[in-house]
């Protein structure tokens, strides 16, 4: 995995090509419309170089299902599928997409969570507690939860129903009946599809299944395991990577290829290299550049170009000086270095049949369950009238939990509301006394002290973070009753009154303060002419 991060950086400055996971193994079909970058944009060529699609996405992946995913360009892009014409089936109107896969796709709307739509771009499956879905794979599709431990992973099938509970650390894809799955130690084992585990959590890694074999690591070597978890090629090598029935290897920072049993069919030589995928010619790097190889090792041919993909079908990609073109199995050019990048997603397809675009993250922000945790009218069932005596008794607090030297007093921290948003809260109010002790005065605490306000801070991560003035206008719409203080509230701070408290809320900037207080000391909150809202904004209530 590791290496093709590595050859990602170098094919990036080169030609924007990305990274791939080199534990894939997915069937790899010829493609009849390429998507490839011209300026800034994609357009989709045909095999014979002609344009059939213009320029004019910001992303565009290959073909699946009849439909390619393709983000729009502009200021505030979205995703959304074509048909092979270059018009839109099912509209870009979506935050975050998944590809096509066994007829379905994930998509996810701005503040919504995962939907699943089929090629009609009808609503099949909503998981609204789902944080990360992938794509359907054997009829099952991985997802994350999100509970008081951790993520844990389980599975759905394509009417929605949970086939497997949430129960796994990490999650792979279902493949030959199997999945890889890893446990609360970091452990990979395989499961099936009823989720009963029939291969012990043993491994430091594990890929999907491919014709009965699964690569798996262990000890930072990597082997082979036939179904039954039983080794057909022992740990021995720094990386492997399917290649129909053979195996890429690395070994000693060098690359070649062995059979399913580990017979070396081809030595490591190579400084990169790339998987036949079913061809007759595999990419390969031999000094600064790369060529093409038979499968006895032979260059048939000459390494010339920068960089250098598998065929698919009778062409492959290369690129030269900065610009990408097609080669013939003989290495001549059909299509002449012209264009300024390939699409991610074609790059991880050509290299292991997957997609980068195969998960998708909820975006879903519950602005209700943060509004309805907090108790505007009765913070925690406290009043602004009570004694520090009753509000010490409410919640079941002794005064030596209280600092008698300062005028705020954390009462709990970073409580969770949502995956999104924990909150605090906080007393307002100096809680002592000072007492002659007969050469000098001492702070003691005053019981019958009453409190200055009390304080809320939300603080906003994942999906929350930066969407402050959300819960700040639903936090609004709770205060009927009140007026809003037009000359002292700013676009930061709100002030809303009524007879028996005032509100402030304080936009932080990855929190939201809410301090109610007693009007008194709201009228008192001038100091040497600073203005209440300065005396606000000033001050970090909160942790």
């Amino acid at each position: 995995m590791n290496r093709y991060l590595l050859i990602a950086t170098a094919i990036l400055i080169a030609t924007s090509f990305s990274s791939c996971n080199f534990f894939g193994g997915g069937k790899i079909g010829e493609l009849k419309l390429i998507p490839v970058k011209s300026g800034k944009e994609f357009q989709y060529i045909d095999k014979e170089g002609k344009i059939v699609i213009n320029p004019q996405f910001s992303e565009a992946t290959i073909f699946r299902n009849g439909l390619a995913l393709v983000r729009s360009s502009g200021n505030e892009p979205k995703w959304g599928f074509i048909t092979d014409d270059g018009k839109y089936s099912i509209s870009a109107s979506y935050k975050r997409a998944t590809v096509f896969s066994e007829d379905m796709a994930w998509v996810v709307s701005d503040n919504s969570a995962p939907t699943a739509i089929n090629t009609k771009g009808e609503v099949k499956i909503a998981l609204a507690d789902a944080q990360t879905v992938r794509i359907f794979k054997e009829g099952l599709a991985a997802y994350s939860v999100m509970d008081s431990i951790g993520v844990k992973w389980g599975f759905v099938d394509k009417t929605g129903y949970v086939k497997i509970n949430p129960q796994f650390s990490s999650a792979g894809n279902f493949s030959n009946g199997k999945c890889a799955v890893s446990n609360k130690d970091g452990k990979w084992g395989y499961i099936d599809k009823d989720g009963k585990i029939v291969i012990n959590n043993q491994f430091d890694g594990a890929g999907e299944f491919v014709k009965g074999k699964a690569v798996v690591n262990s000890g930072g070597k990597s082997g082979v395991i036939d179904e039954n978890g039983k080794y057909l090629i022992n740990p021995q090598f720094s990386n492997m990577m399917v290649d129909n029935d053979m195996f890429l290897f690395e070994q000693d920072g060098k690359w070649g290829w062995c059979d399913g049993e580990g017979k070396i069919s081809i030595n490591a030589q190579f400084k990169d290299a790339y998987p036949f995928n079913n061809n007759d010619l595999a990419a390969v790097r031999s000094g600064e550049n790369f060529g093409y190889i038979d499968k006895t090792g032979k260059i048939v041919i000459n390494p010339q170009f920068d960089h250098a993909i598998p065929f698919n079908g009778k062409l492959a990609l290369v690129s030269s000086s900065n610009k990408i073109g097609f080669i013939d199995k003989e290495g001549k050019y059909v299509i002449n270095p012209q264009f300024d990048g390939i699409s991610q997603d074609l790059l991880v397809y050509m290299l292991n049949g997957s997609s980068n675009y195969e998960s998708v993250e909820t975006d879903f922000f519950n602005v209700s369950a943060i509004v309805s945790r907090m108790n505007l009218t009765s913070p925690e069932g406290l009043l602004l009238s009570d004694q520090m005596s009753q509000i010490l008794t409410k919640l079941k607090k002794s005064e030596n939990e209280l600092n008698l030297y300062s005028d705020e007093h954390l009462i709990f921290n970073s409580q969770k509301i949502t995956n999104d948003a924990t909150i605090g809260f906080s007393i307002l109010g100096v809680v002592s006394k000072d007492v002659s002790d007969g050469w000098y005065t001492k702070k003691v605490f005053d019981a019958s002290a009453r409190v200055n306000g009390f304080s809320y801070d939300i603080h906003l991560m994942g999906n929350g973070y930066g969407r402050e003035k959300n819960v700040i206008e639903a936090i609004e719409k709770l205060l009927t009753g009140y007026k809003k203080d037009e000359t002292n509230s700013t676009e930061d701070v709100k002030i809303y009154k009524n007879e028996k408290q005032v509100i402030f809320i304080k936009n932080n900037y990855g929190t939201v303060v809410v301090l109610i207080v007693n009007p008194v000391y709201f009228n008192s909150m001038n100091y040497g002419g600073v203005s209440v809202v300065d005396t606000i904004a000033a001050y970090d209530y909160g942790d």
